[in-house]
């Protein structure tokens, strides 16, 4: 077994074995429900209808540990196949087109065109073409793994309904999203700032770490 998911599985019983109180966001509600895994052949089908192959990580995620589970922000997604297989003949390609973005984006005047419109160009699906959603952070920001593209495999932050534009999940955003909403914002200056943006494993990782040592200094 890969051992990438060997030991997110080790960190993630060790969080749901610390956290008896429910301390981390999201589980009083959750109460670390697991969904069942995919089999191989669900995934297959989902990847032959939409012409992708998913990202190896993703795809083991899935396979391995669960399909939607305890996470960032208000937990891992995973992968809704039978809505998605509901989706009009005329939008199933939008996961087969690469993902058209390599560095942050927001163009505001897209917005200002349209007096703030939902259905300006600011909000056009094309920037999130070749990803899908994995967690909701809350306020209608979307964390989203790009599935095609030179992107491949890494996790993107859509926070358009906030006018934050789209950006790559850096290590640096990742240590505001995923600790303690109720810690000083002075902690997170010392976070080293990379364009960089977190791959599937590293991003479930950089949440468990934190939740884990939450729970250990707060808990």
């Amino acid at each position: 077994m890969d051992k990438n998911v060997e030991n997110l599985k080790n960190k993630l019983f060790k969080l749901i074995d610390l956290d008896k109180g429910f301390e981390v966001f999201g589980a009083e509600s959750h109460k670390y429900t697991i969904n069942p895994c995919l089999s191989e052949g669900e995934i297959q089908e989902f990847e032959s209808n939409f012409q992708v192959k998913l990202p190896y990580e993703f795809r083991n995620f899935v396979l391995k540990i669960a399909n939607g589970i305890v996470g960032p922000g208000y937990g891992f997604l995973g992968l809704n196949i039978d809505n998605l297989m509901e989706l009009k003949s005329s939008e199933s390609d939008f996961f087969a087109q690469s993902f058209c973005l390599q560095d942050e984006w927001n163009d505001l005047d897209l917005l200002q065109e349209s007096n703030g419109s939902k259905a300006s160009a600011y909000f056009d699906q094309k920037f999130i073409q070749g990803s899908i959603a994995i967690a909701e952070y809350g306020c209608g920001i979307q964390a989203r793994l790009v599935i095609s593209g030179e992107e491949r495999g890494n996790i993107w932050i859509d926070d358009r309904t906030n006018e934050g534009g789209i950006y790559p999940l850096t290590s640096h955003c990742a240590a505001f999203f995923h600790d303690d909403p109720e810690m000083d914002t002075y902690m997170y200056e010392s976070v080293e700032e990379t364009k960089e943006a977190l791959s599937f494993y590293e991003w479930y990782e950089n949440w468990l770490n934190r939740a884990i040592n939450q729970v250990l200094q707060f808990g």
